[in-house]
């Protein structure tokens, strides 16, 4: 078991939730706590050490074992925002809000955001903001502030980086959505490994400037799906994703009637949401047709195909059964041919010989005649 890296990533708190080490089998640090006394104790998690993750079977989420430090180096100086000991949202207006929205306080304090004043330019004076944090590793690179008249700003200077970076390590795939919300609501549903974009969708140019930050994270990802907003800019960003990530490792996510993943979460629930994510489909490969792509051609290909062989055996047995019964009646007139043609035969031959002994008769009684009368 190693207790410095995985996947390349450097380990900075080892198990982080000082669960029995080495263990296969244990507790689920998420739901345990929260479970009827005499459930508190059952070995309700696996843990796979190897790759740094947990699965709980009774809350049916994943978590990560350990914490980790940051993946590569900027090659910019940014501004870094101040760690404050910010508010966590603990029986306030913002958490009512969150309700609203299909957000529990449980996954509030999961992914750590906060609440506090700050100066908006919107609108000229300090809001009580939301805070959404922004951390790689154990930096915290960036927050967004979020007012209640859905006024957004990012630190100033501050370097641009996907929200929930660290929730990734470990996995072999994850989402991309477009904003923190729909973080939220995917992690509602039991999905930990999102990420979302810092600022959004626009419909004339994206600036991906945090993918390229980030691009240590997604190396080894076999697997990323895309659930940005099903908008004009949403598509415009989902093709620039696909263009730098490639489509051999890029999923869409059909929301059916709704905008984002915080809607779909609103409309059809935590169950329906999840299993959009699990029956996201590959995006097709440019020139190249999958079997998916071709799986109802290749059905009706193969009911016309067994559709014509049967045919084509039909009227080939058929032909032969003609076949045989021309045989079977045409033998008996074959046969009795063949007896008048040899029947014929001895009697030409027969009658041929009869003619030459009586010739040859005829010879010697001539001869026979002569002798007597000479």
């Amino acid at each position: 078991m190693n207790r410095e890296e995985i996947n390349g990533f450097l380990i900075d708190t080892f198990n982080q939730y000082s669960l029995k080490e080495e263990a296969t089998q244990g507790i689920c640090p998420l739901c345990s706590s929260n479970r009827q006394p005499k459930n508190s104790k059952k070995q309700c998690a696996s843990y796979d050490w190897e790759r740094g993750l947990g699965t709980c079977h009774n809350c049916n989420t994943t978590f990560q074992l350990h914490t980790y430090q940051r993946k590569g180096a900027s090659e910019k100086v940014y501004e870094r925002p101040e760690v404050v000991d910010v508010n966590l949202l603990i029986q306030t207006k913002v958490e009512e809000w969150f309700k609203t929205r299909g957000i529990s306080k449980s996954t509030l304090l999961a992914v750590g955001v906060g609440e506090g004043k700050e100066f908006m330019p919107q609108t000229g004076r300090k809001e009580n903001t939301i805070q959404f944090n922004y951390y790689m590793g154990d930096q915290l690179i960036n927050i967004k502030y979020r007012d209640g008249r859905k006024n957004f700003k990012l630190y100033k200077g501050a370097e641009k980086i996907f929200y929930n970076i660290d929730s990734i390590i470990g996995y072999d795939s994850c989402v991309i959505v477009e904003g923190e919300m729909d973080v939220l609501a995917l992690h509602e549903a039991g999905i930990k490994n999102v990420i979302s974009v810092p600022n959004g969708a626009t419909l004339n140019s994206n600036n991906l400037d945090y993918l390229d930050n980030c691009i240590d994270y997604l190396e080894d990802k076999t697997k990323i799906i895309l659930a940005v907003d099903a908008d004009e800019p949403g598509l415009a960003l989902r093709q620039e994703f696909v263009r730098r990530l490639g489509a051999e490792v890029c999923f869409l996510i059909d929301f059916k009637d709704c905008k984002d993943a915080n809607e779909y979460l609103l409309e059809h629930g935590t169950d329906e949401l999840k299993k959009a994510v699990d029956t996201a489909t590959q995006v097709p490969l440019e020139g190249v047709s999958t079997l998916f792509d071709i799986e109802d051609e290749l059905k009706d290909f193969v009911k016309t195909g067994l559709s014509r062989v049967t045919k084509l055996d039909l009227k080939t047995l058929i032909r032969f059964f003609l076949l045989i019964l021309s045989i079977l009646l045409l033998l008996p007139v074959f046969l009795v041919l063949v007896s008048l043609t040899l029947l014929i035969r001895w009697l030409l031959v027969t009658t041929i010989s009869m003619v030459g002994k009586l010739r040859l008769l005829h010879q010697r009684i001539t001869q026979r005649i002569s002798t007597l009368i000479n």
